[in-house]
């Protein structure tokens, strides 16, 4: 029990740390996480360790979460060979919302309890193409610059080694025989014997 008054915008009950210090650290944790979030707030002459950045960056509340008109659905790999699948809005670049798997019933069902959906960014997947087509059939489904351009290296490929067989066999590169060059000092004869690489700068 406390006798001391409060002061609205100061102190806050129960707390070890005034209410602006709380949002810079949540602030930082938001950025930069724990142990970058820890570092930073040390330059800043803040003393808090990794563990505490994270249990201040756990107490922040989410954003309320506003149908985007461009999603994008894309799958994530985690530990195991386990992946998963995520929605970030793709105007603001920033994530919704992620679950494990990638099933298209449960893609489905997000898409119905948050109509407004217009376009939809996905990659090849056949999975998340039926679970759009069911849960917002009136979406346009697009795919992004970076599946383009893998379907179509894939493709290429394919087509290349489709076609290996009709390219003429490579001619292997003609060796020339090198001779076999001594780098002893050579003998000439007539000059008693010395070699040809000491006579020369002797004049001899």
């Amino acid at each position: 029990m406390t006798f001391a008054e409060q002061v609205p915008g100061l102190t806050v009950r129960y707390q070890r740390r005034t209410p602006q210090l709380q949002r810079l650290a949540e602030a930082v944790g938001v950025v930069l996480a724990g142990r970058g979030g820890a570092r930073m707030l040390r330059i800043l002459n803040v003393r808090l360790s990794r563990c505490t950045v994270l249990s201040q960056l756990m107490r922040v509340p989410l954003p309320p979460l506003v149908t985007p008109r461009v999603l994008g659905v894309d799958d994530f790999a985690l530990y195991g060979g386990t992946y998963g699948t995520l929605l970030v809005d793709a105007t603001t670049r920033l994530p919704l919302t992620l679950w494990e798997g990638r099933d298209a019933e449960q893609l489905g069902r997000w898409l119905r309890e948050h109509p407004g959906v217009e376009v939809a960014c996905r990659d090849g997947s056949l999975t998340y193409r039926q679970g759009i087509t069911t849960g917002a059939p009136e979406a346009v489904q697009v795919s992004d610059r970076f599946h383009l351009w893998q379907g179509l290296s894939r493709r290429v490929q394919d087509v290349a080694s489709a076609h290996r067989g009709c390219l003429p066999a490579a001619v292997p590169p003609s060796v020339r025989a090198i001779p076999h060059r001594s780098r002893r000092p050579r003998r000439t004869p007539g000059r008693g014997g010395m070699p040809e690489g000491c006579s020369r700068p002797s004049r001899l």
